[in-house]
């Protein structure tokens, strides 16, 4: 191997490492959320009452950082997802919130988030976009500032 293969070698390992080390400081970070909100942290894949069914994110090929609990009186399930496989997954933020009136007269305040219904379940989300630099996952801090602002 030539010089420039170490290289490429290398910066591919420090990337990698990168990345790793982001994911697991945004896990905690959600554990640390949970904490703060009296969620539970569940880790991976979402409680049987929660259907995911007519919408775009029952196709979701893995399922992370799943948080559930009570706010006010209302059933929250956050979780981080990646929809599809290959050059066309993509991944998103999700908050599913047992729907009844007081959720539906919050939805205005979401107006940038796609908005589906499963069942029981209101389910926010941003839709799939095609630009060069899309969100992905939202931050934590607007995560947490979302699940405050659905409860009033």
């Amino acid at each position: 191997m030539d010089g420039w293969t170490y290289v490429w070698l290398i910066g591919l390992v420090v990337l990698l490492t990168i990345l790793y080390l982001q994911e697991r400081r945004r896990s905690a970070n959600i554990r640390s959320l949970a904490k703060r909100s009296g969620f539970h942290f569940l880790g991976r894949g979402v409680p049987r009452s929660l259907s995911l069914r007519g919408t775009p994110l029952e196709r979701a090929t893995s399922i992370w950082n799943v948080v559930d609990g009570d706010g006010s009186g209302v059933r929250m399930i956050a979780f981080d997802c990646k929809i599809g496989a290959g050059k066309g997954a993509w991944r998103r933020t999700v908050i599913a919130v047992e729907a009844h009136d007081k959720v539906l007269n919050q939805l205005a305040s979401h107006s940038d988030l796609t908005v589906d219904h499963s069942g029981s379940w209101a389910i926010f989300y941003r839709p799939k976009s095609w630009s060069v630099f899309h969100a992905a996952l939202m931050p934590v801090d607007e995560l947490e500032a979302r699940l405050k602002a659905i409860v009033g």
